[in-house]
């Protein structure tokens, strides 16, 4: 990464930095990426649903969008409602 690269990207999140910082960020930065990169390179890096030599109980099920409650639903046992809305204790002042 360059320092134009390091300077673009401190815009965007509003940091500064001075000359020096911006060089030692650059370097780091720069073995940062260089270092998750040597990850893609391992063979069999495939993701895991699960941990290895976990057995999975059972087949996950399709993610399917199902059938929404109403808000009366939603709201029925709520101890405390605002027509559609719960009504919570004030957290801030």
């Amino acid at each position: 990464m360059t320092r134009d690269d390091i300077q673009a990207l401190a815009g965007l999140c509003r940091l500064h930095f001075t000359d020096t910082e911006l060089d030692t960020v650059a370097e780091e930065f720069s073995s940062i990426v260089e270092y998750v990169g040597t990850i893609s390179a391992i063979d069999g890096n495939a993701p895991l649903g699960t941990p290895p030599g976990h057995q999975q109980a059972c087949e996950p099920r399709a993610d399917v969008a199902g059938e929404c409650l109403t808000a009366g639903e939603a709201l029925h046992n709520a101890p405390s409602r605002n027509e559609a809305f719960f009504k919570v204790p004030r957290v801030l002042g």
